[in-house]
């Protein structure tokens, strides 16, 4: 008769696990005591040695396995709280079992029910314990978005601004000068290139505060600080000088708005006319006759020329604004002049026109948008 010794491994583990159940058999006989039997022939040396490890061995295996299963005791407990807190969930609830496993079922049904019921309830559990960082995320979200429209818009309105300067007339704008000084100015960078013996300035004027329109245009050239000036000097009239050489103007404008204003000149017999708003409001003789406008000289906007380029008086300084200054080397017609100033026609000078491209702007002079007949 023998007996057999053996190790038989948990059936939930052993599947678990992939170990196959393992027999150890030695044949003992019947007279033998089981507990203190060695095998007889089996030679003592090396071969011993190594049964004493293998028992080792399996003594170390057999230890491992019964840790092996109380870890897999745990997590089944663990699932089962799980499974009982999974209801919680909306619509998961009622779609697994929350009871005892029969042990008759298959195992490996189920370890797979159980990762199957673990991988919902973590995805429920991130999913509501995830709101607050959802919300958190949602308005980084819609911030990003926000900044890249934001961008775009940018874009589109850089594009639309420089299409809408190269759409806008060049001539479209105005000079503000807000308050008297001296040191706010305009030049114009052309300049009178040969002697002029006939002469029409037209420009839009709108006065500021008073008292005195002040001085809208100056010419000065070497010699002559008042070549040709249009000034309105504190209480005084309107006077066009030419040559330093005064007339007096039955030109005014107290009531703050745009008016068109022309003036006329012609060395012979030193004629000269004046329009206010298309209409020929005075005209005169002998003012500086036979003396041709020099060339050479300084155009300056707002301020009146005490020496050639500077020396400004700010009490002589143009209040207000001013737009659209065009400058003939002859005397336009009446007609012309009244089209000018109805919007019936735009006649660019000859000899200065308006423009960006014309103007220096000094002091802070600010450039406006404007278009008088529009």
């Amino acid at each position: 008769t023998q007996h057999l010794i053996s190790d038989k491994v948990d059936e939930s583990i052993k599947y678990d696990y992939g170990i196959s159940p393992k027999f150890v058999c030695t044949p003992i006989p019947p007279e033998a005591d089981p507990s203190c039997f060695s095998p007889p022939n089996v030679p003592h040396g090396p071969s011993s040695m190594m049964s004493d490890e293998a028992k080792a061995t399996i003594l170390h295996l057999r230890e491992s396995l019964v840790r092996q299963k109380e870890t897999i005791l745990d997590q089944r407990e663990t699932i089962r709280e799980l499974n009982a807190k999974l209801t919680l969930c909306e619509g998961f609830g009622g779609h697994h079992s929350t009871g005892h496993h029969d042990s008759h079922h298959d195992n490996h049904h189920d370890n797979h029910h159980d990762s199957i019921v673990i991988k919902h309830y973590f995805l429920c559990l991130q999913a509501r314990n995830s709101s607050s960082s959802y919300s958190s995320s949602l308005r980084e979200l819609l911030q990003r978005k926000i900044n890249a429209l934001e961008e775009q818009l940018h874009s589109l309105t850089k594009v639309f601004d420089s299409r809408n300067q190269k759409l806008k007339s060049p001539t479209a704008f105005l000079l503000d000068f807000p308050m008297r000084t001296n040191y706010m100015y305009g030049r114009m960078r052309r300049s009178v290139v040969m002697e002029i013996f006939a002469l029409t300035i037209c420009l839009w004027l709108k006065a500021g505060a008073g008292p005195g329109l002040g001085t809208p245009f100056s010419y000065s050239v070497p010699g002559q600080a008042n070549e040709l000036v249009l000034i309105e000097w504190g209480s005084n009239p309107m006077e066009l000088l030419i040559n330093d050489k005064a007339a007096t103007l039955p030109i005014t404008m107290t009531d703050e708005k745009w008016h068109h204003v022309c003036v006329t000149w012609s060395t012979r017999d030193g004629v000269w006319e004046a329009y206010q708003d298309g209409a020929k409001k005075g005209t005169g003789q002998n003012l500086s006759a036979w003396h041709p406008i020099k060339p050479g000289g300084i155009f300056i906007l707002g301020q009146e020329q005490d020496t050639m380029g500077g020396r400004f008086d700010v009490t002589q300084s143009f209040v207000g604004e001013l737009s659209d200054l065009q400058f003939w080397s002859r005397v336009l017609t009446s007609s012309e002049i009244y089209s000018q100033a109805t919007c019936g026609g735009h006649l660019v000078g000859d000899v200065m026109s308006w423009s960006e491209e014309s103007v220096e702007l000094h002091g802070g002079l600010t450039e406006l948008s404007f278009d008088p007949c529009h």
